[in-house]
This record gives C-alpha cells, structure tokens and sequence, in this order.
C-alpha cells in the first residue's frame, strides 16, 4: 500500500507541509508506505493543450512532472494539500492538476485509487478549494473516503503544528485514505 502525500506550497516547511505530513503519519501507523512530495522548488510548467498529448508516451513538458508521473501511478492513494491563496489553491497546486490530464489521456491512470484533500488557509476559501480537489479527483475516476478533507486555519509559519483539532483531523485522514484502500484492493 503506497500513499503519497502532495504540499502543493510554494513554502518549504511551511504550514501545508506540516498537516500532509501528518496525514502520512496516520496512513503509515495504519500501515502504508508513505512519501511526501513538497511542490516548492519544483518546476511545474501549466498544460499547454497540445494537440499530441501523450503521443510517444510522455507528456511533451520536460520539467520536474515528469519524475512525478510514475510515482502517482504507483500510488494506491493521493493525498494532495494546498494553501489557500485569494480564496483557491495555490498556482502550484493547479499546475500539478492541469498536468495529470496527461495520465487520464493516456489510460485513466489514476482510476480507482483513493483521493483526499487538505486545505489551509486564516481566512475564507477551505470549502470552495476542498472541493475543487475532491472535483478533480473524480474527474479522474478516483474514490474518496468519508469526510475526505481536513483543513487548518493557521496563517503563522508553524502555527498548524499548535492546532490540535487540524493535525488529529489529517491524521485521522490518512488512516481513512489507507483503510478505503485496503477495501478497494481486497481480493
């Protein structure tokens, strides 16, 4: 079972890293392979809608989405957080959905894995952003479990690590994404 959780912060060790990671703590106490993906630094250009998408096998974009591709397609679970910048997801966070149209293109192949989503953010936009990401991953023909989304309310860089009820939520999270897995993958 591999759950791979994605910051889709432009800020290294900030407030979204913090909750995903915890969200992997719970998936992996419930007993999954985890890996966090940090956006930040990354070079992640926006889809150009091009005519050839996936022709050749690969996305036509040489950036840093092409060491990503494989990793999400391993993946039995999705967890991707976002801060929440003038009421949405963060440009970064966008940028990474846009480009997985390449893997619906090319197969479906994030088609039945399990998805859940994290928002952050001191003001309004958690419940619009949360669901556009749980919009997107049906889209995508993913599976979310109840309650597929936490959220934290911390501005201050390492506020959301002081917010109880925000890092029990993601945990929580995690342990549901892992345990909806596990259901879907039974034989």
């Amino acid at each position: 079972m591999q759950v791979i959780g994605i910051s889709g912060s432009p800020r290294e060790n900030g407030n979204t890293d913090v909750i995903v990671k915890e969200a992997l703590e719970g998936a992996r106490l419930a007993g999954a392979t985890v890996e966090f993906i940090g956006l930040s630094g990354k070079r992640i250009e926006g889809c150009r809608a091009c005519a050839q998408c996936g022709e050749g096998g690969k996305c036509c974009i040489d950036d840093d989405m092409q060491a990503l591709y494989p990793k999400l397609i391993a993946s039995d679970a999705i967890i991707i957080g976002s801060p929440i910048y003038f009421g949405m997801i963060t440009a970064q966070t966008k940028a990474l959905i846009d480009r997985t149209y390449f893997l619906a293109k090319t197969g479906r192949k994030l088609e039945n894995k399990v998805g859940a989503a994290i928002t952050v953010g001191g003001r309004a936009g958690h419940e619009f952003s949360a669901a556009y990401l749980m919009d997107f991953m049906t889209l995508q023909g993913m599976v979310l479990p109840g309650k597929a989304f936490a959220q934290s309310f911390s501005r201050e860089l390492g506020a959301v690590a002081r917010e109880e009820k925000a890092m029990k939520e993601a945990k929580s999270l995690g342990e549901r994404v892992v345990k909806l897995a596990n259901k879907l993958n039974a034989p």
